[in-house]
C-alpha cells in the first residue's frame, strides 16, 4: 500500500519532536556504506572484466583449452552481468534489491576461481586479492547497508502505522459513520497536525 506523502512528512516532524533518530536512506551512514560498497564493486568488476578479456584472448590464441575452462568463463560473464544489474538497481533507488543481488553473486565468483587458482591456472595468493577478499568486503559492506536500510524501513513503517491508526481513531468517523476510502485519503492528504481538519 502506497504511503501518503503528507503523513510521511508528519512522521519526520514527529521523529524530530520526540527525538527519535535512526540511520535512514540518504543519511551519512548509508552514504558512507554506499561509497565503500561502490569502491569494492568497481574493483571486483574490473577484475572480472580483465578475466573475461584474458580468457577470450587465451582461448583465441590457443593457450587455454575452452572445454577445460568454459564453466569458469561463462560464470564470469554471468556474474559480471548480474553485478551490472545490482548496480543499476542501486542507482535506480532500489538499494535493498541491489544489495541482495550483489551479495548473492559473490559466492559464485569465489567458487568459480578457487579451483583454478589451486590447480595451476594463476596463483593462489592472487586469487585472494583479486576475488576472495574483495568479494568478502562487498558482502560485508552490502550486508551492513542492507541491515540499515531494512531497519529504517521497518521503523518508519511502524511510526507511520501508529500515526495513521491514531488519526483514524480520532478522525475516522463523521456523524457516527466511517469515512470512505477516498474521504480518508483526502483527510490524510490535507491533515495538518497544528490544525484540526474535521
Amino acid at each position: 500500500m502506497k504511503k501518503n506523502a503528507n503523513i510521511l512528512e508528519y512522521v519526520e516532524k514527529y521523529k524530530y519532536k520526540y527525538g527519535i533518530s535512526y540511520a535512514v536512506d540518504g543519511g551519512k551512514l548509508v552514504k558512507t556504506l554506499g561509497v565503500l560498497t561502490g569502491i569494492v564493486w568497481v574493483y571486483l568488476f574490473f577484475m572480472l572484466a580483465l578475466s573475461i578479456l584474458s580468457f577470450a584472448l587465451n582461448f583465441s590464441a590457443g593457450v587455454l583449452n575452452y572445454s577445460d575452462l568454459s564453466s569458469v568463463f561463462i560464470t564470469t560473464i554471468v556474474c559480471a552481468v548480474v553485478m551490472i544489474a545490482a548496480a543499476a538497481l542501486f542507482v535506480c533507488k532500489q538499494k535493498i534489491a541491489g544489495c541482495i543481488v550483489a551479495i548473492a553473486v559473490q559466492p559464485f565468483i569465489v567458487l568459480a576461481y578457487a579451483p583454478i587458482s589451486v590447480y595451476g591456472v594463476g596463483y593462489l595468493p592472487s586469487f585472494y586479492w583479486k576475488f576472495a577478499v574483495p568479494a568478502a568486503l562487498l558482502i560485508l559492506f552490502a550486508a551492513v547497508l542492507l541491515f540499515v536500510l531494512i531497519r529504517a524501513r521497518v521503523k518508519t513503517n511502524k511510526l507511520y502505522s501508529m500515526l495513521v491508526e491514531g488519526l483514524y481513531k480520532q478522525y475516522g468517523t463523521r456523524d457516527s459513520e466511517k469515512l470512505t476510502d477516498s474521504e480518508w485519503d483526502e483527510f490524510l492528504t490535507n491533515y495538518n497536525p497544528y490544525k484540526q481538519v474535521l
